[in-house]
């Protein structure tokens, strides 16, 4: 008899049991025909592991096909994928353009500001210094320092008008206002990009991360599971090929077994065999072909070792299933995973194109935002060169100031000289007055009476007398205009020391 070919169903030997059958003292036929009937129904039981073996089929087939659909799909999604890396490429270029433009207004804007604080303290240094700047009183005695509106003028900064100031800070301050906007704009338009780009990449990113079947496929590699469902699917099928020769065993052993066929017949009417085996009960009944007593003996010995083992093939058969059901499992998750990856990407792309819709606009807001700082930044400028002009003016007049008290205490010491030249002239003329009226009295004394009086009429006459006076209207005495103030001698030492020093505590 032949011997199974699949490894688990083998000949046990000829020490088997089987061999007493050929005993001198055989077993009753009925013992004998019961063992058979035992094997036979226990083989055909085996056999319903044909759908087993089919699905076996079924699972290759999808595996192959999946695999195959995916490897296709992966190609596409690496393709897609590098596309659409190199256009986000491009928009991060973008983004990040927009991005140095923000900033490189924002340090200019900040520059400026800085340049503007310092201005404005320098301005306000000098208000602060006209309004602690006392007018000395030597200047202020009179009405005419008095404003429209009767107050007194007794600081330099009552002579200033701060109305140009406030002007030139509320222009400014609304364009400060209008480049803070513009940039606030600016920047909500590249947070807007950086929102899009950043939905773009949580698309991309919204796979769940490599899992232990993932993680468990990569490791085995795509091509190592075909292998082992096509393996496993191999040696189910020498399973079941196994068992058919089993049972096909069997039945020769009940045709050439006295009594057999009609016994197995009745045993085996209520239970039918699967379709795929093909075996119609009566031909169990039918006339045995002939075989030695040799060969039937050989024959018994293979359907008694392998008798024992057809439990065992049938489990493997039930393991290899649940095995390959597993690598379809994860095969068809990786499958999903993939197609999950690729739509991913296609949706990833979809919001690529709405993001190059709205590109335009973003540039747009720059170009816009660039425009309106170099328009407000002028006239910031404009306000800060307004404001130091006003410093210098301040600084120029706390200056003149300063020269209007030396220049004072300079006229003080010319009038003061000139004061005494002509006092000293009056004395001189008074001594020559003197001198001519006591000689016109000696020579009229000495010779006026040999003279007729009609010889010259001014011979009697005295002497003429010079005063010298302003040419001007004198009117210092009514305390006109025209005085020199008198100030303290501490007040001129000061403001000659700050004329020469060329400061007034000014930055």
């Amino acid at each position: 008899m032949a011997q199974s070919s699949h490894p688990n169903l083998h000949h046990s030997g000829g020490s088997s049991p089987a061999g007493s059958f050929q005993a001198a003292a055989i077993p009753p036929p009925v013992a004998i025909v019961e063992t058979l009937v035992s094997h036979l129904v226990a083989a055909k039981r085996s056999l319903g592991s044909i759908p087993l073996v089919h699905r076996a089929t079924t699972i290759l087939s999808e595996a192959r096909a999946a695999v195959e659909s995916t490897t296709a799909l992966l190609a596409k999604t690496a393709y897609l994928r590098r596309s659409l890396a190199a256009q986000l490429k491009i928009l991060r270029g973008i983004q990040f353009e927009l991005e140095a433009a923000a900033q490189s207004a924002q340090f200019e804007f900040q520059a400026v500001i800085k340049e503007l604080d310092n201005t404005d303290a320098r301005l306000f240094q000098c208000i602060d210094l006209l309004k602690q700047t006392q007018i000395e009183e030597a200047f202020s005695p009179y009405p005419q320092l008095e404003d429209v509106s009767g107050t007194t003028k007794k600081t330099l900064h009552d002579f200033v008008d701060d109305q140009g100031v406030e002007t030139i800070k509320d222009a400014m301050k609304i364009a400060i206002d209008s480049v803070q906007n513009t940039q606030h704009e600016m920047n909500q338009s590249i947070q807007t990009l950086e929102e899009d780009l950043q939905s773009v990449n949580e698309v991309l990113n919204n796979r769940i991360e490599s899992s232990g079947i993932e993680s468990e496929l990569q490791f085995l590699t795509i091509p190592k599971v075909l292998s082992l469902l096509e393996n496993n699917a191999r040696e189910m099928a020498h399973g079941l090929e196994s068992l058919a020769t089993h049972f096909d065993n069997c039945v020769r052993v009940i045709k050439h077994t006295e009594g057999g066929g009609e016994a197995i017949a009745q045993t085996m009417s209520a239970e039918g065999l699967p379709d795929a085996v093909g075996t119609d009960i009566h031909a169990l009944q039918d006339p045995a072909q002939p075989m030695s007593e040799e060969e039937l003996v050989e024959l018994l010995d293979v359907v008694e070792g392998d008798a024992a083992e057809v439990d065992e093939v049938v489990l493997e058969l039930h393991d290899r299933n649940t095995e390959m059901e597993s690598q379809l499992e994860r095969v068809i998750l990786w499958r999903e995973r993939q197609e999950t990856a690729h739509n991913d990407v296609a949706t990833a792309f979809k919001l690529v194109e709405k993001i190059g819709g709205r590109l335009s606009g973003y540039v747009a807001e720059a170009a816009r935002h660039s425009m309106r700082w170099v328009e407000e930044r002028a006239k910031i400028e404009d306000g800060i060169g307004g404001m130091e002009e006003l410093c210098d003016y301040y600084a120029n007049f706390l200056h003149a100031y300063d020269g209007l008290i030396v220049e004072v205490a300079r006229r003080k010491t010319v009038k003061k000289q000139m004061e005494r030249v002509i006092a000293d002239a009056h004395e001189k003329l008074e001594q020559l007055y003197e001198q001519d009226r006591t000689q016109r009295l000696e020579f009229k004394n000495d010779q006026g009476e040999f003279l007729p009086s009609d010889i010259w009429h001014g011979v009697n006459s005295l002497p003429p007398r010079y005063v010298i006076s302003r040419s001007d209207d004198d009117i210092a005495g009514a305390g006109g205009a025209t005085s020199i103030p008198d100030l303290p001698r501490k007040t001129v030492e000061d403001a000659l020391k700050r004329l020469k020093a060329g400061v007034r505590g000014l930055p």
